[in-house]
């Protein structure tokens, strides 16, 4: 894969999770995705999407999810959702670590493998489909997309937390 930069036009189709980021899985074993805004159903059902494209590929055996919160969030469903996608997870033999963060602004996901992923609406990219029995609501690549700009960049290998952990305690 190649560093881009492009922005996604307002109500294009064809570009799911898997499309965006599959070519810059492989070899990554931890993924950290910070978005302030996996909060509400939607959001919360786009990160699980989002899990699953990485599970897909195969390799990542760490998903660290940094989001936000405010005064409107239902922090126990927010937790109860994610919880149930942690169990989810575990048996598939990867883990999920959250993170809530009351200062979280900007959106970016990173691989430990050196690629840093930046989409300017986070994983929010989708429209609402107009119905919820119309083509494009469980396909992703098939849904209308909102107009987010995208940068996908080699930066230097650095250990995250986890990564840094796990070695110190061989």
């Amino acid at each position: 894969p190649s560093e881009q930069h492009f922005t996604i036009r307002y109500g294009d189709t064809g570009v799911s999770y898997e499309a965006l980021i599959g070519p810059y899985l492989p070899g990554a074993r931890e993924v950290v995705v910070e978005d302030p805004y996996i909060r509400l159903p939607h959001q919360v059902q786009n990160f699980v999407r989002f899990c699953e494209a990485v599970v897909k590929a195969g390799a990542a055996r760490h998903i660290k999810l940094v989001t936000s919160y405010d005064a409107d969030t239902s922090l126990a469903d927010v937790q109860e959702r994610l919880a149930e996608l942690r169990q989810s997870l575990l048996e598939l033999d990867v883990a999920l670590e959250v993170e809530l963060s009351p200062t979280l602004h900007d959106r970016e996901i990173r691989l430990d493998n050196g690629w840093i992923i930046k989409i300017g609406r986070g994983l929010d990219f989708y429209q609402k489909p107009a119905t919820w029995h119309e083509i494009g609501v469980h396909d992703l690549a098939l849904r209308r997309r909102l107009a987010p700009a995208v940068g996908l960049f080699r930066a230097p290998c650095t250990p995250t937390a986890h990564t840094a952990k796990k070695k110190k305690n061989k």
